[in-house]
């Protein structure tokens, strides 16, 4: 696994020999980044203006991805303990990169929303679910954030009801959920 682009493009990523971390594809993030590229264009952004969020982060592939983009910073949120090791490995070179070692139901408060979320629950588990709803509640989502979130291709979707979905594609055995929350909304 490498990063697919930006400064740090071609630098291998290290990935836990254990089968519960299951990073996002080179070919998926490629089409993610393509996507966010077009996004913070027509919103008339530029990526060192952006907080990023990679929650279940696992290697981190998808936030070091953002970093390399430029990002101002990124946070990672991961709790298994040889997805942590590999994290803290392949995040080193960044000084704008901050590793939370929590559980992300259970998320610490946030005072400044992030610009954009990236979320890859353990497949088919209803975590990315709680979590979002969790992450909104700690003051990490308002309603300028964009989430996407990575789920197994014929998952059933429940968004939280103050939510809403702008787009779904899919990517070979994944597909990607971009949502936002609604106008003048909080948890429900």
């Amino acid at each position: 696994m490498r990063i697919i682009g930006g400064n740090f493009r071609g630098k291998k990523l290290l990935s836990p020999l254990d089968n519960k971390t299951r990073p996002t594809s080179d070919k998926t993030r490629e089409a993610l980044f393509n996507i966010l590229d077009n996004y913070l264009l027509k919103k008339g952004k530029k990526w060192e203006s952006i907080s990023f969020l990679d929650v279940f982060a696992g290697t981190g592939a998808v936030g070091i991805e953002a970093l390399s983009r430029g990002a101002r910073k990124a946070f990672f949120i991961e709790n298994h303990p040889p997805a942590l090791l590999c994290l803290k490995s392949n995040t080193k070179p960044f000084n704008n990169a901050f590793i939370l070692a929590v559980n992300a139901e259970v998320p610490p408060f946030h005072t400044h929303p992030m610009d954009i979320i990236f979320m890859d629950a353990p497949y088919a588990r209803q975590l990315w679910e709680k979590s979002l709803t969790a992450l909104l509640n700690a003051g990490w989502v308002d309603a300028k954030t964009f989430i996407i979130i990575e789920v197994e291709r014929h998952e059933d979707i429940l968004l939280p009801p103050c939510f809403t979905l702008t787009d779904d594609r899919q990517y070979g055995r994944n597909r990607l959920l971009f949502c936002e929350l609604l106008p003048n909304k909080t948890s429900e």
